[in-house]
């Protein structure tokens, strides 16, 4: 999936120039930008897209950036905010909101390329922890378990039951694909077959009609029907 960057300023040439920065930076699919020129047009569009990074101006008309920020924080605990603003007194301010920097005016290509690169990282560790932290829980007549995405190499269709191969061994229980992907997070797992599901983080390579994944053999069969989702999947995972 591709970065979700929302910039909020009141000056439409500095949105410009923001924007223009960022399709520098970035291939065309590797991110999104929603632009807004004021906190409450800013907020007001966030219900339709979740933001992974948010960048704003501070002095604006109704509500200021700081004002935005706090609310933006109330509601995403782990996004990305930077101010960039023309003045230096709202530091302390921007420290409480848990902004991730703080830069002023005018910003230089470089200085812009040397933050996207920061917030690239840090989107790249926050994804990490949160594949680490999630889990599958399935369940049968027997028992239970929850299994982290962390520890799933990919899952495979027979039948009427579902295996699972992890690092820890095989589970099975009873489902189908289509109740598995309502439960997962596919931001983590791309379909590359009617009978396969691989954790994205997991591909080391792709093949004409196969998937090799680390630690674990043999490798995956793909489907031409997939193979396009996957190599979109093995792109985004690159810049998320």
């Amino acid at each position: 999936m591709p970065i979700n960057i929302f910039l909020c300023d009141d000056d439409l040439v500095q949105l410009e120039t923001l924007t223009s920065f960022i399709h520098s930076i970035f291939s065309k699919g590797e991110i999104a930008i929603t632009q807004a020129t004021s906190g409450e047009e800013l907020l007001s569009k966030i219900d339709a897209v979740k933001p992974d990074t948010v960048i704003l101006d501070i002095e604006m008309k109704g509500l200021n950036g700081i004002q935005t920020g706090f609310i933006l924080r109330e509601k995403f605990k782990d996004l990305i905010i930077v101010f960039i603003t023309g003045f230096k007194d709202y530091a302390f301010d921007a420290f409480s909101v848990k902004s991730f920097d703080y830069i002023i005016k005018p910003v230089t290509f470089s200085q812009f390329k040397m933050l996207m690169d920061d917030i690239t990282i840090r989107l790249d560790q926050i994804r990490a922890y949160k594949e680490k932290s999630q889990a599958l829980v399935i369940a049968s007549r027997d028992k239970s378990a929850a299994i982290r995405y962390d520890d799933i190499f990919y899952f495979e269709k027979s039948l009427r039951k579902v295996r699972i191969y992890t690092k820890c061994g095989i589970y099975e229980y009873y489902g189908t694909f289509k109740e598995l992907m309502n439960n997962l997070n596919m931001d983590f797992f791309v379909q590359c077959h009617q009978g396969y599901i691989v954790n994205i983080s997991k591909i080391k390579e792709i093949r004409k009609d196969e998937l090799i994944l680390n630690g674990i053999k043999p490798s995956i069969s793909m489907s031409r029907k997939y193979k396009s989702n996957v190599r979109e999947a093995m792109s985004c995972r690159l810049f998320s």
